[in-house]
């Protein structure tokens, strides 16, 4: 599995919120169709955003990084940008950041920043 991170682009930030919505609804009943639309849907609408694909230790390693300073840190797919500046150091205290498992095998190509 990998992670991809991606700057969500301002014009797409309310339809992107729905998504994770989706996404977290169907995480939350087990309902695996539900999961793997929702994924579909963040990947195709996140595809002219800046992204990067982290290995699943990579992520890891991320998020044991951003709850060293914070334990309360909860992961809901939307992150603050300044919280991403380690992986997008041009990011901004407006930006948000989409993290998104996805299957590594999928052929889905690495994004380079």
């Amino acid at each position: 599995m990998k992670i991809r991170v991606s700057i969500i682009s301002r014009d797409i930030l309310a339809q992107v919120r729905s998504d994770v919505a989706m996404l977290l609804s169907a995480v939350d009943t087990g309902n695996m169709e539900s999961v793997d639309i929702a994924t579909d849907k963040l990947l195709v609408l996140t595809t002219d955003c800046r992204s990067v694909d982290l290995s699943e230790d990579e992520w890891r390693v991320f998020l044991d990084g951003i709850r060293s300073k914070n334990s309360a840190f909860k992961s809901n797919y939307i992150l603050l940008g300044l919280v991403c500046a380690d992986i997008f150091p041009t990011v901004t205290a407006d930006d948000y950041v989409l993290e998104l498992p996805i299957d590594g095998n999928a052929g889905e190509e690495d994004s380079s920043v």
